[in-house]
């Protein structure tokens, strides 16, 4: 880039080319000054209009370089999304086949032990009620360790 700029501070640079004014052999110069020939001015404007072209070219190059880089990773971005697209899909496949099997092998193996919670609730709950009954009537056999008799 800053080649670039280097260039084109170069390619304006020699503007005072342009302003010419004729004078003869021995004529006295109007300004201080470097007075270039017609052949030497033909010359540089000649080299300027050439730097123009190849700074032109040179950039048309560079531009032309960029976009082929820039498509080519574009590619290659494309190429990973679409394999990220197509691994997430047959992802989700693969765990609805699983959601599928697994709903199927409970369906197969889905019993009823709703009898089973009823007897269990009712013999814990039993067991629990004469554990407490239990419990009460001891406590009004046992003698009172504080009262001294």
């Amino acid at each position: 880039m800053i080649k670039n700029i280097c260039f084109m501070l170069c390619f304006f640079l020699p503007l005072q080319a342009l302003g010419q004014t004729p004078l003869d052999k021995g004529e006295e110069a109007p300004e201080d000054g470097v007075f270039l020939t017609k052949k030497e001015a033909a010359k540089l404007i000649a080299e300027k209009e050439l730097f123009s072209e190849k700074l032109k070219l040179e950039l048309s190059e560079q531009k032309e370089e960029l976009n082929i880089i820039c498509e080519g990773e574009k590619k290659i971005k494309d190429l990973y999304l679409d394999a990220e697209k197509e691994k997430g899909s047959l992802l989700i496949g693969l765990k609805d086949k699983q959601i599928e099997n697994l709903y199927k092998e409970l369906e197969k193996q889905n019993k009823d032990y709703g009898v089973w919670w009823l007897l269990g609730g009712a013999t814990v709950g039993t067991v629990a009620s004469v554990a407490i009954f239990f419990a009460a009537t001891q406590i009004d056999k046992t003698p009172p360790l504080l009262t001294g008799n």
